[in-house]
């Protein structure tokens, strides 16, 4: 476990962070209006969702979507009351003194979902991580993880009883496109929070991008190069947008590591949001869904945002 200014070796050869920080003017306040879709199966789950979405956009445009999949559930049973899977909801909107739309929608669930995200200017989707058996299974590893996939738009995952603390924001990077969408999502639509980025990279899996092993001390003098080079063109991104940003290196070495570096840091850090891109580059971090970003969305122990 460490955290950027105390680390500790967990395997041979040693982690390292390198800290650099960027302290520039915040950027406006993003007064926009978001519309934020929340699917439900009327599982807990789905209030989770709504009191992170009233949370995270106390000024958003809310939607509740239930998709009754035939597959599943039979139509007797569902599709003569849709409504009843809306009713908690609807109360603790109302708890809060705010208003939501609902939407039922009868197919697929993930595909019904990401077409109305589609078709109606959604900003924001926000998920229960897992639902109930049967309906409309919203499950990591079923329909939000094809959501996370297929959506135009931010996909953010909530579980049970995930942290809520101060606002302090972590965007892994690796260079590509996609973590700097995530960046500049991040640095746009929260411009008040505190925001780290950090470069988690696995020499063992960076080497030219084929995951050879690291020979030379001259071959690891060239990854911690180009990664300290993630790092600057990261920051020089931030201070174009007038982000106030700290910026991590941390390197480890073995299966998995830059996953569970940023998950410790996370835990280590009080980090209370992850946004992650939604694919990478190969080499360097790696940072892929169906890889890094899966394992962090599935263990995060703060909700995690995926932007494409």
């Amino acid at each position: 476990m460490y955290t950027a200014e105390d680390v500790t070796s967990v395997s041979d050869p040693p982690m390292h962070t390198s800290p650099i920080t960027s302290n520039m003017v915040g950027l406006e306040s993003f007064t926009m209006t978001r519309n934020v879709l929340i699917p439900t199966d009327g599982s807990p789950l789905s209030t989770d969702a709504l009191e992170h979405a009233i949370a995270t956009f106390p000024d958003g445009d809310i939607t509740l979507i239930y998709v009754l999949d035939p597959r599943y559930t039979a139509p007797e049973d569902d599709e003569q009351r849709p409504e009843r899977k809306f009713t908690d909801l609807l109360d603790l909107a109302a708890s809060h003194h705010i208003e939501v739309n609902t939407e039922t929608r009868v197919g697929h669930p993930s595909q019904e979902i990401v077409t109305y995200s589609e078709e109606n200017d959604i900003d924001e989707i926000i998920m229960g991580s897992h639902g109930r058996e049967g309906a409309s299974r919203i499950l990591l590893g079923s329909v939000a993880e094809r959501v996370l996939r297929r959506a135009p738009v931010p996909v953010m995952i909530v579980r049970p009883q995930q942290r809520v603390g101060e606002k302090h924001h972590l965007v892994p990077i690796d260079g590509s496109d996609q973590s700097k969408k995530a960046l500049k999502y991040a640095l746009t639509v929260f411009p008040e929070v505190e925001t780290t980025i950090l470069h988690a990279i696995d020499p063992m899996e960076t080497h030219y991008g084929e995951g050879q092993l690291v020979y030379t001390e001259a071959e690891y003098e060239e990854i911690e190069a180009k990664a300290e080079q993630v790092l600057a063109d990261a920051v020089d991104f931030a201070q174009e947008h007038n982000g106030n940003v700290t910026a991590t290196k941390i390197v480890e070495w073995g299966p998995n590591r830059p996953a569970d570096a940023i998950l410790d840091y996370v835990e280590d850090n009080d980090i209370d949001h992850v946004i992650m891109g939604s694919h990478g580059r190969s080499g360097i971090s790696r940072v892929l869904l169906g890889s890094v970003a899966e394992i962090v969305a599935r263990r995060s122990p703060a909700p995690v945002s995926v932007v494409r």
